[in-house]
């Protein structure tokens, strides 16, 4: 048998070290630094997640709370107003809510008192009115022993509390009239045409007209009658008993108190009131946006006809304490028989003053500008009038025409100014807000 040859098995692994894998020792570990550094950087997205949930939640709870505290004084700045417009029954019951009264005697209303008043029935929201004063004039103490004082503006400074001791301030300031213009006569009565007024007051046992106040303020009294310059010797003449054109000057005169009329003076220094400066200015306050004849119609005080506005559940104001604001787009006739009114009276048609009539306030003729007296008996009007012809639209260029005042007929009169019954006339409308600031 042939002797085999051995086989010999040569080996091709390479005997020098692999550097692919003999160099990488050092990096044992990498992986577990990695999943640490992975694991560090979640819990820190982890940890802010965590930190912005917890101060949205605690903004949301403080963002709740001082909405709370907001809402109480909002709701403060809500009743001070409610005890102003005579919503709020004073205690003990019986004080009517003036300015001065709730000025000098503010604890007789609970929500001006100073103490603390819940809003809610839970008792977490409250207010406190901390401070009322009259910013024109901050002697309190020696103005409120005057009888006469009457603060024209109020300032009412609130605060209001929510859960977690969150507060709001606010201060409103509130002005005593929604209207605001000066009386400076009993009749007042402009003209700007170049034709004579059409001034007739009778004889002296026909018309009386004073610029007294009948209030008994112990003011200096105003003028009777305020016309156009060029109306001041016509209706001068009449008083003085003449005819108009100073003629026969025989008679008795009217009893007019002062006997002097005021001539009217325009301009920031003058004494015409603003919304009868012009026939654009008188065009605006009666047929604007913010007018009165839209005043009226959002109270639901603006009527077609006399009988639509005696008719009326106020009638023109003689159950109404304070008055009404009635708008009449026509004719209207005090008398006889009609109730007494009192506020503010506008008039677009002619008036009649016709038999017993009374009206404590402010009638304003603005229109046809015409008053006439007729019939039997007595009447008064305690407060101011004011007459003006003009045409509701035309040109710019348009001037207030010859205006008629004619209280020659038959009965008697009494026209006299009352500053009281002038001032209610003046926030018929309630107070105006003149300003609202958190602080």
């Amino acid at each position: 048998m042939p002797r085999q040859k051995s086989e010999v098995v040569y080996s091709m692994r390479s005997t020098t070290p692999n550097d692919l894998f003999h160099n990488r020792r050092s990096e044992r570990g990498a992986a577990l630094i990695t999943a640490v550094l992975l694991s560090m950087l979640m819990l820190a997205a982890g940890g802010t997640l965590i930190m912005t949930s917890t101060m949205t939640g605690l903004t949301a709870r403080d963002s709740t709370a001082e909405m709370q505290a907001y809402y109480a004084v909002e709701a403060g700045v809500a009743r001070a107003l409610e005890v102003l417009r005579g919503n709020a029954v004073s205690n003990p019951a019986g004080t009517r809510a003036t300015f001065k009264n709730v000025l000098c005697s503010p604890t007789l209303w609970n929500s001006t008192s100073g103490s603390l008043v819940n809003v809610d029935t839970a008792g977490t929201t409250k207010f406190r009115v901390t401070s009322i004063i009259d910013p024109d004039n901050l002697d309190t103490i020696t103005n409120c022993a005057l009888p006469a004082y009457k603060p024209m503006r109020l300032r009412i400074l609130i605060s209001g509390y929510g859960i977690r001791d969150s507060k709001k301030n606010m201060e409103v300031v509130v002005d005593r009239y929604t209207l605001t213009y000066p009386v400076n006569a009993t009749v007042t009565a402009p003209n700007g045409s170049g034709n004579p007024i059409s001034f007739n007051l009778g004889g002296s046992n026909v018309t009386s007209a004073s610029g007294t106040d009948a209030s008994g303020s112990g003011a200096p009294p105003v003028a009777a009658f305020a016309v156009a310059g060029s109306d001041y010797n016509t209706t001068n003449n009449v008083i003085d008993g003449c005819l108009p054109d100073g003629t026969n000057c025989g008679g008795s005169g009217p009893n007019v108190d002062p006997p002097d009329p005021l001539v009217l003076t325009g301009g920031a220094g003058g004494n015409t009131p603003s919304f009868l400066q012009s026939v654009i200015t008188a065009r605006e306050f009666m047929y604007g946006t913010e007018g009165m004849m839209n005043a009226a119609i959002n109270q639901g005080r603006y009527f077609t006809s006399e009988a639509a506005a005696y008719a009326s559940t106020q009638g023109i104001g003689a159950t109404s304490p304070d008055g009404v604001l009635t708008f009449v787009d026509g004719d209207v006739t005090l008398g006889p028989g009609n109730p007494t009114g009192q506020g503010t009276l506008i008039v677009t048609g002619n008036l009649t003053l016709n038999g017993n009539f009374n009206f404590n306030g402010v009638i304003m003729v603005l229109g046809a500008g015409e008053v006439y007296r007729s019939g039997g008996g007595h009447g008064n009007v305690y407060g101011a009038i004011f007459v003006a012809k003009f045409a509701r639209t035309g040109s710019s260029s348009d001037t207030f025409q010859a205006p008629v005042f004619d209280t020659s007929g038959g009965g008697t009169s009494n026209i006299q100014y009352n500053s009281d019954f002038v001032d209610k006339a003046k926030s018929v409308g309630g107070h105006a807000v003149v300003g609202v600031r958190e602080y």
